[in-house]
């Protein structure tokens, strides 16, 4: 017998007895298996729209097509009842397990998606048995997981289904997807599919707005031709912006097969790059299974593909900054933009624009009555005499739509007459508020019904749905993941009064998308997003803002509920790549609780405000806030991560300062935990030494007096916090550990300033502090070592000592390669070894080095990465030293990048362009060598103000300046003036021009702490 026959046969009769043990299953429960009773079912709460029961008639649809495919291999003929049996039994379970229907209705979709594609699989084999093959698995698995589902449903443990339905079956079912059925992979290079990237549902209630279409249809279409297309959509808010470019997206999906379609939401810079990350990610830029790291780099790799592919439509919604929309666009001559923004300003960064106006009294009622369900509509009268009362209404709000859903969600849910809405509308007591968030840019007409409306809507909606609404308000406006919202503190929803987390789901939340309050934003996923309008979440934090008794424990819970999730900050602050996932997720809700609490701070003090309660800030926010700062120090956002850190830093010092040393000394430890002090104390440190961090990364000398002040400050309070008493052996450990890295960041910034004997006094202080925890016991990570081992080579090399510094950066090389513990980026260490290698006279090895670093550096960070433009820098000198000056040119054009979104200090900038000069004179092109070179010393001249202010006014005015180091330096070679500025670990490679000098003297003079 042919062996493949009798496999499939084993199988086949694998599948009938699961199939019989299914049917044995439901029939204990006495489930009725027949498809009319699920039409029943189905059609008796259509009225509720839950929107796993409408994905549930699709998932019937898949099956019967599934059914004649499989029905020929193993003659089970029940299949079809079988498999309604168990989509009965689940509708069996509605109301009782309603929180975990979501989740195994969207797994039985995306199962069952793939059944019907199993006849165009077939088309591609000559021998049926292969696909047979294939069919039997998917369907032996889908029975598994059927069987799985009765069986959890009729037990109910939770967390058996999150854990092991969700996760193994799923990632079984997907693999079996993937090997059995699309068989061996083709030797032609498929042609890519297209990508949709929308993360909302079309509306299918929208109507109106022809002529906006007809106008984006001509102004953005085709997307493909030059030159590229760009339009603003802007209104006062409420106007229906988004719904109008969500319309258009669905529109173009279905006329263009071919057309890319992306959707970024661009309100502030973060949520810009995260979206740029996953669009890197959709269009391959990210190999399968490898880490994220840089997140500039994900922003590279989307721009260069849409520079590269011409047919895609983008749409930036809720533009608040043109200029950080101008940094984001794609530099290519195709392409069509789409911005929406409530902001006139913004039309200015497109070629066309659009004036949202508000909607016609008809428009209004239309809109109104397709809200509303007709079985509804025939209980509130005849058609004209509501027409004529949603005409009114639609006059009263001014036409906007945001606001007519929301009364109309109203009306649906509270059952109130049209003619009494009406009345409420017009007689709200909040009429003449104005409303802030479009205060400066919208007619007063407009923002007067804006409050009436909202209020008419929010006042059918129970305390315990309000506390949501609140929450949300806090939060950022967009993916609102809804897990957050079922948690609480202690586990369970008490401030809700709901222990059961899918009652609450199904009592508040259900209603509050039947009401239009919001949104769900992703429906077809199993982790599901909520939104809300921005317009909602100003009025209801602004009346929020005068409720003395909710407006506080709010702001608590909002941050409690991200902070579980939330990652912790790093305990010894190493690297944190692996986390950025989980940071990306929430760090949007961080910046908007930081937002909430900023702009309440501001208030204080002010006229017009002082009703409005102060917020109490918690040690749990500051370490929030701390923790986003580390996430955006390391993806290279500097002006957020300042922003949050210096709130941070300024909520535990108050904390600190609250606690006197005697204080300290008093309280025991509770629970294991040391007291308010020490965390204060550990946390303000944090935030300070992230501070220095980014602000070493971003700037070069001109920011370096600053940057040692807060390194100092860091060995001062991690000191202070390693001799205070009381703490556990574990804590003590892990500030003694960071006291050790405060000693190597202050001898790193040393390196900056050339400093370099002081550098070597602390990086030795350092590593001694290191050793001295190895000999007791603990264990400390090589990469400590490395570290500081690696600064000490670069110490060797400013003054002079390239055989000490070789051996420094191959002992540190040596330590990281065999620390397998990291998540770092390790080039760090051979990037110095390379410039050891060239300043001892080994060019050609350091070559070597180098072209080895810039590959994985530009794998990791991309081209515009700040480490890898760096690389591109030495490799050029080197090739510039070595006479070499076609590649030389050749190479530094890598470090004049447009559009890079990565930091590189301004001063690194400057000498790359003074190089290429060089290199141009080289060559023979003298008149643009002599322009690059006049701006590279026009820009050094700058820096060198800002740095030496009063000695550079001195000279400037004529005079000598008194200072000795600038004047030494500006005696030296030119070329010496311009590495002088940079960071250190950028490279000094004009270094080699101080042959001759004595080692251990140095050539740069050393920047003083005070000018």
């Amino acid at each position: 017998m042919d062996l493949t026959l009798a496999a499939q046969t084993t199988r086949a009769q694998d599948a009938k007895e699961k199939a019989n043990k299914l049917k044995a299953m439901l029939h204990r429960h006495d489930i009725e298996v027949t498809k009319d009773v699920l039409d029943v079912f189905m059609t008796k709460h259509a009225w509720r729209k839950p929107r796993w029961l409408d994905k549930l008639q699709n998932v019937t649809n898949n099956i019967q097509i599934f059914y004649k495919a499989i029905g020929s291999i193993c003659q089970a003929h029940g299949i079809a009842s079988v498999v309604w049996g168990v989509l009965r039994f689940i509708l069996d379970a509605f109301g009782r397990y309603f929180g975990l229907l979501d989740k195994v209705v969207d797994i039985y979709d995306e199962m069952t998606r793939a059944m019907p594609m199993l006849k165009d699989y077939a088309e591609l084999y000559d021998a049926w048995p292969t696909v047979s093959d294939a069919l039997l698995d998917i369907y032996c698995s889908y029975l598994d997981f059927s069987i799985n589902v009765v069986e959890i449903f009729a037990r109910n443990p939770l967390n058996y289904v999150r854990d092991a339905i969700g996760v193994d079956t799923w990632k079984r079912v997907g693999a079996i997807e993937v090997t059995s059925i699309q068989g061996p992979p083709s030797q032609e290079s498929p042609k890519s599919a297209r990508i949709f990237s929308v993360p909302k549902p079309s509306n299918g209630k929208f109507c109106g707005r022809k002529e906006v279409l007809e106008q984006l249809d001509r102004d953005l279409l085709p997307a493909q031709s030059s030159p590229q297309k760009t339009c603003t959509l802007h209104g006062a808010p409420g106007m229906g912006k988004t719904q109008i470019a969500l319309e258009f997206a669905y529109r173009c999906c279905g006329t263009f097969p071919e057309l890319h379609i992306f959707w970024v939401p661009a309100e502030d810079e973060t949520v810009l790059s995260q979206a740029f990350g996953r669009i890197a990610r959709l269009v391959g830029g990210q190999q399968a299974g490898q880490d994220v790291t840089d997140q500039a780099r994900l922003v590279e790799t989307a721009t260069a593909w849409l520079c590269e592919n011409t047919s895609w439509l983008m749409i930036f919604d809720n533009v608040n900054n043109p200029d950080i929309f101008k940094k984001y666009q794609p530099c290519c001559n195709h392409g069509s933009i789409l911005v929406t923004s409530q902001y006139q300003r913004t039309i200015h960064a497109t070629t066309k624009e659009i004036l949202l106006r508000p909607l016609t009294p008809q428009e209004g009622s239309d809109l109104l009555l397709g809200h509303i369900p007709e079985q509804q509509q025939l209980n509130m009268g005849g058609p004209s005499s509501l027409a004529q009362v949603f005409t009114k209404m639609s006059e009263e709000v001014n036409g906007s739509p945001l606001v007519l859903v929301g009364i109309a969600g109203s009306i649906v849910s509270s059952a109130v007459s049209a003619e009494g809405a009406l009345i409420v509308l017009q007689q709200s007591g909040s009429l003449g508020k104005s409303n802030p968030i479009t205060k400066g840019h919208s007619a007063w007409a407009y923002d007067r019904p804006i409050d009436s409306a909202w209020d008419m809507a929010l006042k059918a909606v129970p305390e315990k749905g309000l506390a949501i609404l609140r929450i949300m308000s806090m939060l950022a406006a967009d993916n609102i993941p809804v897990d957050i919202l079922n948690r609480d503190l202690q586990g369970k929803l008490s401030f809700l009064g709901y222990q059961d987390s899918a009652r609450f789901r199904r009592k508040i939340q259900a209603h509050l998308v039947e009401r239009y309050l919001v949104e769900d934003s992703n429906p077809a996923s199993p982790w599901s997003f909520y939104t809300i309008h921005r317009q909602l979440q100003s009025k209801i934090l602004r009346d929020l803002q005068s409720v003395s008794d909710q407006y506080q424990p709010t702001f608590d819970r909002a941050v409690a509920l991200i902070a579980r999730d939330f990652p912790a900050f790093p305990r010894f602050m190493t690297p944190n790549f692996s986390q950025w996932p989980s940071y990306e997720k929430l760090i949007a809700h961080v910046l908007k609780l930081h937002s909430v609490y900023r702009a309440n701070e501001r208030s204080q003090g002010q006229d017009e405000t002082l009703t409005e309660i102060p917020l109490v800030p918690s040690m749990a926010f500051a370490e929030l806030l701390t923790s986003a700062g580390y996430y955006f120090y390391e993806v290279g956002l500097a002006d957020s991560c300042l922003a949050v850190l210096e709130t941070a830093e300024k909520i535990s010092h108050e904390f600190r300062t609250s606690y006197t040393a005697k204080t300290w000394a008093v309280p025991t430890m509770q629970g294991g935990q040391p007291p308010t002090y020490a965390n204060s104390l550990k946390l303000e440190t944090n935030a300070i030494a992230v501070s220095w961090g980014i602000i070493e990364q971003a700037q070069g000398l001109t920011g370096a007096r600053k940057a040692m002040a807060k390194a100092k400050q860091v060995v001062t309070l991690r000191e202070k916090h390693a001799s205070l008493p009381g703490l556990s052996s574990g804590d003590r450990f892990e500030s003694q550990v960071l006291l050790s890295n405060a000693y190597n960041d202050i001898g790193a910034q040393k390196l900056h300033m050339h400093q370099y004997a002081g550098a070597m006094d602390y990086l030795n202080k350092s590593l001694d502090l290191k050793r001295q925890l190895e000999t007791q016991g603990h264990t400390i990570p090589a990469f400590e070592f490395a570290e500081s081992t690696n600064n000490l080579a670069f110490a060797a090399l400013g003054q002079n000592c390239t055989e000490e510094a070789v051996l420094h950066s191959e002992r540190a090389v040596d330590l990281i390669n065999t620390d397998n513990s990291h998540d770092s980026d390790a080039t760090r260490f051979s990037f110095c070894y390379g410039v050891a290698l060239f300043l001892s006279g080994q060019p050609q090895k350091a070559l070597k080095v180098m072209r080895e670093v810039y590959r994985k550096r530009k794998d990791t960070f991309g081209e515009s990465g700040r480490q890898t433009r760096d690389t591109s820098y030495a490799i050029s000198f080197i090739h510039y030293a070595q006479g070499h000056f076609e590649e030389a040119r050749e190479t530094i054009q890598g470090c004049d990048i447009q559009q890079a979104k990565g930091i590189w200090p301004a001063e690194c900038l400057t000498r790359a362009k003074y190089l290429e000069s060089q290199i141009l004179k080289a060559l023979g092109d003298i008149a643009e060598s002599k322009r690059k070179h006049d701006e590279a010393v026009q820009e050094l001249g700058g820096y060198l103000s800002d740095i030496f202010p009063n000695a550079h006014a001195q000279k400037t005015e004529g005079n000598t300046p008194v200072c000795s180091g600038y004047a030494s330096l500006m005696a030296a070679d030119e070329a010496l003036r311009f590495d002088y500025v940079v960071p250190f670990f950028a490279g000094r490679f004009a270094m080699v021009k101080s042959v001759g000098i004595r080692s251990g003297v140095g050539c740069f003079p050393p920047l003083e702490d005070l000018e």
